[in-house]
């Protein structure tokens, strides 16, 4: 099995066909205020450190007596396509509920399983290339016939993309089975595994880039209802960490629902007190969790029957 597989290669091809495509079109203006946003100190330093960190991975790997120099591949597409997009999505504004269980968790459904078969196991680079531009379209028109106007003809855009990707799923799932008794099958093996133990190892990464973008804001709405003694802003910033520390939700309730409360020319003695009514809060509900929780343990629990 090459490096590449045929879908990459016609993957690769196809992308650079519109590289070349939007540059004689468009010409370098396409792509100069792109590389100038992506150039921002603010996004450099972050992407500098999660490649250092998949260096690190690949050289301690490098260790192990199953290493292959193959698997850089599938680190290198994982770090640029998952684990960039997952860290950097981690800063949003707002983080769905369970964001970071749901990552972990997406890697151990069956889905994950299916995609990581049929992106393993491909057709000849041929029918690669003609099946990319089927799929693409009757992907778009999929995202068309959602529309009210086009929902006639949905069901069976449906059914054709169903009987191509069952076929797809057929053919994959006949040479994985194949390929158990093929040297090549740790190799597979460890290609499922790595997604799942990279992603392991980034989400706390992830989780910190969350939690230094929350502070980041918190500090920011905070300086506008500080005086301009640094002395002061620091004095506050400390309290809060403190109080705060890497929990993100506690982060986010302070900001939401503490920071109104700030104003210019509060005292040090009321800062205290808006610190103190946060942390009592915090107590109360942790009492209330812990009260919560002693009341479902006692009634799961089996009745006595002595």
């Amino acid at each position: 099995m090459w490096i590449f597989t045929t879908r990459e290669v016609s993957v690769i091809i196809y992308s650079i066909v519109f590289l070349i495509y939007v540059l004689i079109k468009k010409g370098k203006s396409a792509f100069l205020p792109v590389i100038k946003a992506a150039c921002h100190i603010k996004l450099i330093v972050p992407f500098i450190f999660i490649v250092t960190m998949a260096i690190i991975f690949v050289w301690i790997c490098k260790l192990l007596p199953f290493w292959n120099w193959i698997y850089v591949k599938d680190i290198t597409f994982w770090v640029l396509f998952v684990g960039i997009p997952t860290c950097f999505n981690s800063v949003a504004n707002k983080l769905e509920d369970h964001y970071f269980r749901n990552i972990l968790i997406d890697n151990f459904k069956f889905t994950a399983l299916v995609e990581f078969i049929t992106g393993t196991f491909t057709f000849p680079l041929a029918v690669e290339l003609i099946l990319q531009p089927i799929l693409l379209f009757f992907t778009l028109l999929q995202l068309m016939a959602g529309k009210d106007e086009y929902r006639s003809i949905k069901k069976l855009i449906d059914a054709i993309v169903a009987i191509v990707g069952f076929s797809v799923l057929a053919f994959t799932v006949k040479a994985a089975i194949d390929a158990i008794g093929n040297t090549q099958f740790i190799d597979i093996a460890i290609g499922f595994i790595l997604p799942i133990v990279l992603s392991v190892l980034y989400l706390p990464i992830a989780y910190c880039f969350a939690v230094y973008s929350k502070y980041e804001i918190l500090f920011l709405r905070m300086s506008f209802k500080e005086p301009q003694s640094k002395k002061v802003k620091l004095m506050h910033r400390i309290k809060v960490i403190r109080l705060c520390g890497l929990s993100y939700k506690r982060i986010c309730k302070f900001l939401h629902e503490y920071i109104p409360k700030m104003y210019i020319k509060m005292s040090n003695s009321e800062f205290d007190s808006v610190i103190n009514d946060f942390k009592h809060r915090l107590t109360r509900a942790h009492r209330e969790k812990q009260l919560k929780m002693s009341c479902q343990a006692l009634h799961n629990a089996p009745p006595n029957r002595t």
